[in-house]
């Protein structure tokens, strides 16, 4: 693989991850060596003390932003983003369903375009959790894509890398939970940002339980959630021009 560039900042939110913030730091360092500027966690104030876990481990490149008056995985990705001070910033869970060495084959793209996102819809991308959690994803990426009008596939990845100009005129959004994601890629390509999506394999969180995963119904509700939040977004977008 290519070198990479020497500026990269890194996202991580945590939220009762103690069973993966290490090994998900201890990857994220081996993958980008010393092309890593730093690394923030965002910590919720995290019952399980994750936010202890990584004030221990003593990494210099490691910034803990801990959150005692804030909680969401939005308003955390947007903290962190606001924060980094990488040329690059890349932001994924660290509960290692999103593999870190991808973080690079992400990296290589921007020398070609604006922002890259992990894809489970593209060609060489997979879903492996439950066929069935897997199916409803998929459709609802399906309505999504019809909804707002952008041959685009993985509207719901949360799994990319920016360069610091794109965020700057695409910041991401505080509202809602994963929802920000459709959002953000919505802004993108309005802005005519170059958009790539690469193919990555999505899988289960190693450790812990999920906090949609695990629980259909909660899933089928923040699905509700994300299809009224497209409708929005496309209407007020159609308003705006109107």
């Amino acid at each position: 693989m290519k070198p990479l560039p020497a500026s990269i900042s890194v996202v991580i939110p945590s939220y009762n991850e103690s069973g993966n913030i290490i090994e998900a730091i201890t990857r994220i360092k081996q993958t980008l060596g010393e092309s890593l500027l730093e690394m923030i966690v965002v910590d919720d104030n995290s019952p399980d003390r994750t936010w202890e876990l990584v004030t221990q481990l003593g990494e210099p490149r490691c910034r803990l932003l801990r959150r005692m008056d804030k909680r969401g995985l939005a308003s955390a990705l947007a903290d962190g983003t606001r924060a980094a001070r990488g040329a690059i910033v890349v932001w994924l869970d660290c509960d290692l369903g999103i593999p870190p060495e991808d973080i690079q084959i992400l990296v290589e793209k921007l020398d070609a375009f604006d922002v890259a996102v992990g894809s489970r819809y593209v060609p060489g991308g997979m879903d492996t959790r439950p066929r069935f959690r897997a199916f409803l994803s998929y459709v609802f990426n399906a309505y999504t894509r019809l909804v707002l009008g952008y041959k685009f596939w993985d509207w719901t990845s949360g799994f990319a890398a920016a360069r610091r100009e794109a965020l700057l005129l695409a910041p991401l959004s505080e509202r809602g939970f994963g929802e920000y994601f459709v959002e953000w890629i919505y802004t993108c390509l309005q802005k005519h940002l170059r958009v790539v999506e690469v193919p990555y394999r999505y899988g289960l969180r190693k450790a812990g339980v999920s906090k949609t995963d695990g629980n259909l119904f909660v899933f089928l509700r923040l699905s509700l959630r994300y299809a009224l939040r497209v409708l929005t977004i496309k209407m007020g977008r159609s308003s705006s021009h109107t």
